[in-house]
C-alpha cells in the first residue's frame, strides 16, 4: 500500500502554482481507508484555499492530529469545521496540554496570543476529542508519539513561549509537543509539526520506541534559532547515529538551516517540502 503525504500549508508554496504560502503548518495524510490531517495551520482561508486547489475534500478527513497547540498549527480548525457539513463528528486527537492558554512574552510582556482558537459550542457539536500524552496507534502503520519527556538535547522552548498554568503566567516547557511515525517498508517516517520537543530527542525516543531504522523526517524542526555550530552537531547525529536519513524539511526549521543541511548532505537526501510537496511510502 502507498500512503501518501501532502503538505497543504507551509511558509511557502511551489512555484509556478496558485497554491499559497503562510507560517504555519499543515499535512494531509492519505490511507486506501483514511484521510488525516496532522495540524491545520494559522488562517483558515488559506487553509481551505490550497485543499480545494490540491482536490483534498473537508467533508473526507476522518481525523484531525495536532501537534501541539500553538495557533500556527490550529489557527484553521475553525474554517474547517465550518466547511463540513457531513453529520458525524471528526475525531481530534493531540495532548491534553494542547489546550493551555499560550502566549507570546516579549520585553516582560504578553503581546500575543499565540494558544488554540476558542471554539463555539456549535461547533464543538462537530468534534470528539482524544487527548492523551501516551503512544497512541492511530492506524495500524501510523503512530502518534506521546509526550516525549527526555530532552538531553537542545529542544524548541524559548523564555519567548509562555503558557498559562495553575493560576500563573510562567515559561511554556511545551510538554503538549508531538510527532508522528509512519512505519514504511523502508524504516520509520518522521512527521513533525514543530518539534519543539528537539529533533535529536524525538529520534532517540522513536528509535527505542520502535527500534527500527529511521529513513526519513519530514515537516518543522525548530532549528530557525539554532547556531550554525548545533545544526552541525545535529547533523553530525543524523549520519553516525541514524544513517542520514532523508530530510524534507520546512516551516521553522529555517532556510538558511535546510541550505546548511543540503551543502552538508547533498541535495539527494535533503529536498525542499513547500506547499503542493507529495511524497509516497510503501506500508
Amino acid at each position: 500500500m502507498d500512503v501518501k503525504i501532502l503538505n497543504i500549508y507551509n511558509n511557502s508554496p511551489l512555484i509556478g502554482t496558485k497554491l499559497k504560502g503562510n507560517h504555519g503548518q499543515s499535512f494531509y495524510l492519505e490511507f486506501e481507508n483514511e484521510r488525516i490531517l496532522f495540524d491545520t495551520g494559522r488562517k483558515g482561508e488559506l487553509l481551505l484555499h490550497n485543499m480545494s486547489e490540491l482536490g483534498v475534500l473537508p467533508n473526507e478527513i476522518n481525523k484531525i492530529i495536532f501537534s501541539h497547540g500553538h495557533n500556527d498549527h490550529t489557527g484553521g480548525l475553525i474554517s474547517l469545521l465550518r466547511k463540513r457539513t457531513v453529520e458525524e463528528k471528526i475525531l481530534v486527537v493531540a495532548h491534553p496540554a494542547f489546550q493551555e492558554r499560550k502566549s507570546l512574552k516579549i520585553l516582560g510582556i504578553r503581546v500575543l496570543n499565540i494558544g488554540l482558537p476558542k471554539i463555539n459550542p456549535e461547533l464543538e457539536k462537530k468534534v470528539s476529542f482524544s487527548l492523551t500524552n501516551e503512544l497512541f496507534e492511530v492506524n495500524p502503520y501510523l503512530f502518534f508519539t506521546g509526550e516525549i519527556k527526555n530532552r538531553p538535547e537542545k529542544d524548541g522552548t524559548s523564555k519567548l513561549y509562555v503558557r498559562f498554568y495553575k493560576g500563573k503566567w510562567e515559561k511554556d516547557p511545551l510538554i503538549d509537543d508531538i510527532s508522528l511515525v509512519l512505519k514504511a517498508r523502508d524504516g520509520l517516517v518522521l512527521i513533525c509539526g514543530c518539534c519543539h520537543a528537539g529533533l535529536l530527542n524525538t529520534c532517540a525516543y522513536i528509535s527505542e520506541l520502535f527500534n527500527e531504522k529511521i529513513s526519513a523526517i519530514i515537516g518543522g524542526t525548530h532549528m530557525m534559532s539554532y547556531s550554525k555550530k548545533e545544526v552541525e552537531h545535529v547533523a553530525d547525529v543524523l549520519e553516525k547515529k541514524y544513517e542520514t536519513p532523508k530530510l524534507f524539511l520546512n516551516h521553522c526549521t529555517g532556510k538558511k538551516k535546510i541550505k546548511q543541511l543540503e551543502i552538508r548532505f547533498g541535495p539527494e537526501l535533503v529536498k525542499p517540502c513547500l506547499v503542493g510537496t507529495e511524497l509516497f511510502f510503501k506500508c
